[in-house]
Order: structure tokens, then C-alpha cells, then sequence
């Protein structure tokens, strides 16, 4: 079999398992096997193919599982992570994020704490745009530690990694916290590739999906300089609701960004005055 064949074939199964992008999906793994990149795939179509190695790579794609996690990396800001049944797999409105960070002026010699890190994407991403930063990865997951330690050592970031949950043992002053939060409702449905494989505690936040976003507004400033912001991404149409939210603990919205699609994805926070009340 060539492997054009095998990809007409591969991208007919998996469109009916309900894959949307089952051309391309069916390239990329066509590529893994072969340890090609796209391009060369679609320039030699008649290259011979292992169809058994194929075979078992298509059928966990049919299964739901993700992607990414069957390639073992996906893209973030043009740079390749490593990624894993322990951590959240990284999405193209999570750039938002780092396009936030960038843009608030922080300085120089920034101290930026990054909850939840997950893959590392966000951190490791801010500190190779911004070397002269010092960044901390945080999260209460062992696996994800153990992959973000692995693609700060692939990517060359010197980053500190910490496990905790939610907030470093000590306040340490940072400049600002970065935080792509579990953020979905017990009950919201999701894709099946989402919710049969991706980590439960990455995407679950309580019955309203708001749990650490309280969790945030209750104990974040304490971690915070007194200049600091902390920014965080929200799920699609849940802005108002977050806002609220820091607005009960008495933190005010500073700036808000648009993903790609136009909705409302990064907030920034300025943390409660810590001016002593007369």
C-alpha cells in the first residue's frame, strides 16, 4: 500500500467516526509513522507504507482519543510540546494568554508565577520570549510536572517548577500570575475526545464552573507584588461571570483580550488595595 492510499483510506474512516479535519488528521499520523513531516508526505505519495503500524495509530484516533496525545506533541506559539494523558492539550486560544502577558508591560526583570501549567506551554513560552523573565511553573499534578520538566529541558527554558495546589508555600511577590484554570460546569457536555480522555481536574470547576476562579480572587493577591496582575483565561461566554467574581473579593478589571473568533478569553486583574483601612 502507498501511503496516498492509505491516507484516502485513513481520512474516509475517520470522517465517519466524526473527525472534522479527517484529511488532515489522517496526514499527520500517516506522518508519524513514517517520521516525515507534511510536506514530504504530500510530495511522495507513492512511498510504500507500513499499513499495520497505521492500522494501530487509526484506530485509537476512531476510539476519540486525542491527537495529539497519539503523536505525543502539539504546536503552541510555533514551538512543539510534548504532551500526555496528564495534562490539558494545548489550544490556539491559550496563545491568547501569552499574547496578554506580553502586552502588559511588565518589567524587565518580571517575576511571573504560571498556575495550572499543564504541558508548561504558556510559561516555557514566556520565558524563551521574554529570557530575561523568572518563571515559575506550578501544578498539583506529578505527571504534568514531569512533562513540563521535559519540555523546558527540549525548549531550553530555565523555569522553576513547584508543586502546590494552586499557590506557592510562600507569597514571593510576583510581577504576575498567568493561569489557564479548570473552568468547566460538572454537567457542561463536552467532546467525547475531552471527556473521556483529557485529565478531569484540568477542565472541572464545581456545578458552575467557577470554583477556582473564587479560589483565585480569595488567595491570589497574597502571591502578588504590589504592582502585580493576574491574568487568566475564561471559557467561552463565562467574561461576565469571572468578572463578578474577582469583583466580589474587591479586584478590579484592568483589560480584557478577544481570542481569534472575537470572544472575550483573557482577563486582567489588579488585586485588592493593601493600603490599611483608617
Amino acid at each position: 500500500m502507498t501511503v496516498g492510499e492509505w491516507c484516502r483510506s485513513a481520512e474516509r474512516r475517520l470522517a465517519r467516526a466524526g473527525v472534522s479535519a479527517a484529511r488532515l488528521e489522517a496526514q499527520v499520523l500517516a506522518g508519524h509513522v513514517l517520521r516525515v513531516d507534511r510536506s514530504w508526505l504530500l510530495a511522495h505519495p507513492d512511498h510504500e507504507f507500513n499499513n499495520l503500524a497505521g492500522e494501530a495509530l487509526l484506530q485509537r484516533r476512531e476510539a476519540g482519543e486525542p491527537l495529539a496525545y497519539i503523536v505525543g506533541r502539539r504546536e503552541f506559539y510555533r514551538r512543539c510540546f510534548l504532551v500526555g494523558p496528564g495534562v490539558l492539550v494545548p489550544r490556539t486560544e491559550t496563545e491568547t494568554l501569552v499574547e496578554a502577558a506580553l502586552a502588559i508591560g511588565l518589567p524587565r526583570s518580571a517575576r511571573v508565577l504560571d498556575i495550572g501549567t499543564g504541558s508548561g506551554c504558556v510559561g516555557i513560552t514566556l520565558k524563551l520570549e521574554r529570557p530575561e523573565w523568572a518563571v515559575t511553573l506550578l501544578d498539583l499534578s506529578d505527571d504534568a510536572l514531569r512533562i513540563a520538566e521535559a519540555n523546558a529541558a527540549t525548549l531550553g527554558a530555565e523555569v522553576r517548577l513547584v508543586r502546590a495546589n494552586l499557590l506557592p508555600p510562600a507569597g514571593e511577590g510576583f510581577d504576575a500570575i498567568v493561569t489557564n484554570p479548570p473552568y468547566v460546569a460538572t454537567g457542561d457536555p463536552l467532546p467525547r475526545e475531552i471527556r473521556e480522555f483529557e485529565p478531569p481536574m484540568a477542565l472541572f470547576a464545581g456545578d458552575d464552573g467557577l470554583d477556582v476562579y473564587r479560589r483565585l480572587a480569595k488567595e491570589a493577591g497574597r502571591a502578588l507584588a504590589m504592582q502585580g496582575l493576574l491574568l487568566t483565561e475564561v471559557g467561552d461566554h463565562q467574561a461576565d461571570r469571572v468578572v463578578d467574581t474577582f469583583a466580589d473579593g474587591c479586584w478590579t478589571l484592568v483589560a480584557e483580550w478577544k481570542d481569534l473568533d472575537g470572544i472575550r478569553r483573557v482577563l486582567a486583574f489588579a488585586p485588592p488595595s493593601r493600603l490599611p483601612v483608617p
